[in-house]
């Protein structure tokens, strides 16, 4: 309420957290309206929520995350340049590079667990 009372920033990491994606949505889209935010208060998060991205018509509000030999931070209309594409879908496609887990990944981690287990 005070952000959007004073202006100003609202940092939150993971925000939905403890909401699900209708309500998480819902206040961005407070944020986004200028009748509920006169002030032009920010809300900067993070999140897992893939489908999130879709609640923004432009790519330059959006960063994505990666650690690729160490934490790295992109804006996403350096990569993604239209903003006719579904971003949800270019996120989890693995079109971003670096969203999506690699399979490769995962089997090295379940062969080591059942050795570990084999060797217990």
């Amino acid at each position: 309420m005070r952000t959007f009372e004073t202006g100003g920033y609202l940092v939150v990491d993971e925000l939905e957290n403890h909401f699900n994606k209708e309500i998480v949505s819902t206040l961005i889209r407070f944020y986004r309206d200028k009748r509920v935010n006169p002030k032009g208060a920010v809300l900067l998060f993070t999140t897992h929520y893939a489908e999130l991205l879709d609640e923004f018509e432009r790519n330059d509000n959006i960063y994505i995350v990666r650690n690729r030999n160490g934490i790295t931070a992109q804006n996403l209309s350096d990569v993604l340049r239209r903003n006719d594409i579904k971003k949800s879908e270019a996120y989890e496609s693995g079109f971003l590079e670096g969203t999506v887990p690699v399979y490769e990944s995962y089997m090295a981690l379940k062969k080591m667990l059942l050795a570990q287990q084999a060797e217990g």
